[in-house]
């Protein structure tokens, strides 16, 4: 067993690639979720991801885009009633 020194240093390591794996997890999955924003929006959020420095910036820029598309989503559902009348 290493020494209490050694398994502190081995313990900030893996503490360490966890929040980095969930990072880029993240971020895979921000970029997929940018394909769906529509063209005119996208580079904004684009933009913001690669600002974002730490794993709650791109909680909250997921969050952004989950609205974008709710408003896309209305947006298109508004227009598809428009278009039955």
């Amino acid at each position: 067993m290493p020494s209490p020194k050694i398994q502190e240093i081995i313990n900030e390591l893996d503490n360490l690639m966890n929040r980095e794996r969930k990072y880029i997890e993240l971020v895979a999955t921000v970029e997929y979720l940018l394909n769906l924003i529509e063209p005119s929006k996208r580079e904004k959020f684009k933009e913001a991801l690669y600002d974002a420095e730490t794993v709650e910036d791109v909680y909250e820029l997921i969050k952004a885009i989950k609205l974008q598309l709710g408003i896309q989503g209305a947006r298109r559902y508004l227009l598809t009633l428009e278009g039955q009348q």
